[in-house]
């Protein structure tokens, strides 16, 4: 008598999680997380939000260390997360990064690197054959080595990314380029999209730029215009048929009305700072929760009743019907404003060009609708 075998057909990890997600019934779970494990970086990018210099010592002395990191990962699987993202700064300046990855990899975790690629070495390469992340995002400042070390401000560092994007490439190591467009790369993107196709590679771009969080530095001069974004999109049929698709699920309904926070974050997600510092998104940093000082769960039900919390100040956004066009949130508003609520003109400007296109109506951005 032989075994039957059931068949089972393959189910792409995207659609699991969402499958995972959708049972939850709207209930709150800490699905996956990001860490920053460091705020420093071997590249002085001209755009970054958070480059701390990587032989600054102070930075280095306020940074998780090892045990700390792994008391927090501990917790983590304990509540069952089962996504991480470590990042930066530039997450392999910390010596200690293959024991945080594999301590994570053993606890069960799907991991996701953030980095820039130049700091990849033979032994971190063969260490991620040997225990596959979910995927290495590298981020690709330039298509040539004037435009990326324009960017990045370090000679030499293009042929270091290159090499270590080769490394992962020739090793099946999932891997993905990112860049974001400012205007020093602006007119090589398509240069970036060649280079990753060359490489079989998946390639993504955003163009709108955080700003520092110390606060030093204007990120305008490195922006693009909102009307050059539209530009991008349209010539773009994936981006643009995207854009039709969140235009006619999301506009019609004023979805910030009531309450501060209307996005996912805090739901299934959350972001631990390099300092231990717990946060219900990457963007939206206040308040924080410390881990050295309390347990990851008692974080995580603070970070439910800021979901709870109902907007105080009288601004367009609630009574703006844009939806998803727009993503103006608290944690746009904490960095330019220092408050939860006052929308950010850049912001709102992108959302009407948006809906003027994908909706084929005429609604005029003007200093009216910004009161």
């Amino acid at each position: 008598m032989t075994l039957g075998c059931s068949v089972c057909p393959e189910l792409a990890l995207d659609e699991w999680g969402q499958e995972i997600v959708a049972s939850l019934n709207g209930r709150r779970y800490p699905f996956g997380g990001v860490i920053e494990l460091t705020d420093r970086c071997n590249l002085t990018c001209v755009h970054c939000y958070i480059n701390q210099p990587a032989g600054d010592q102070a930075f280095k002395a306020r940074e998780l260390t090892l045990e700390q990191v792994k008391t927090i990962i501990d917790q983590l699987a304990d509540a069952g997360t089962l996504f991480l993202t470590l990042t930066g700064g530039e997450v392999l300046l910390r010596p200690d990064f293959s024991e945080i990855y594999m301590y994570g990899r053993q606890r069960g975790m799907l991991v996701t690197l953030f980095t820039n690629g130049t700091l990849i070495t033979e032994r971190i390469a063969k260490l991620l054959a040997e225990s596959h992340p979910q995927l290495v995002e590298i981020t690709l400042y330039g298509a040539t080595k004037a435009t990326y070390e324009k960017v990045t401000g370090i000679p030499g560092s293009f042929e270091k990314c290159l090499h270590g994007i080769q490394m992962l490439v020739e090793r099946k190591i999932p891997t993905a380029l990112k860049t974001i467009l400012i205007r020093p790369n602006y007119h090589e993107l398509a240069g970036m999209k060649d280079l990753s196709d060359k490489l079989g590679v998946p390639f993504r771009y955003d163009g709108i730029l955080w700003p520092r969080l110390d606060k030093t530095g204007d990120m305008g001069e490195f922006q693009i215009s909102s009307k050059e974004l539209l530009d991008l999109d349209k010539k773009d049929p994936l981006r643009k048929t995207e854009w039709e698709k969140v235009a006619r699920e999301t506009t019609g309904q004023p979805i910030r009305a009531e309450f501060v926070y209307n996005c996912g974050a805090g739901m299934h997600s959350f972001h631990i700072d390099s300092m231990g510092r717990m946060s219900i998104c990457t963007m939206s940093r206040k308040p924080s929760f410390s881990l050295l000082e309390m347990s990851f769960m008692d974080a995580w039900e603070k970070l439910g009743t800021l979901r709870a919390s109902k907007r105080q100040l009288k601004t367009a956004c609630q009574t703006c019907t844009l939806g998803g066009l727009c993503f103006q949130c608290p944690g746009w508003s904490q960095a330019v404003h220092d408050d939860d609520e006052t929308p950010v003109d850049f912001v709102c400007e992108l959302a009407h060009l948006r809906y003027n296109e994908v909706t084929e109506r005429s609604i005029i951005f003007t200093e009216e609708m910004k009161l």
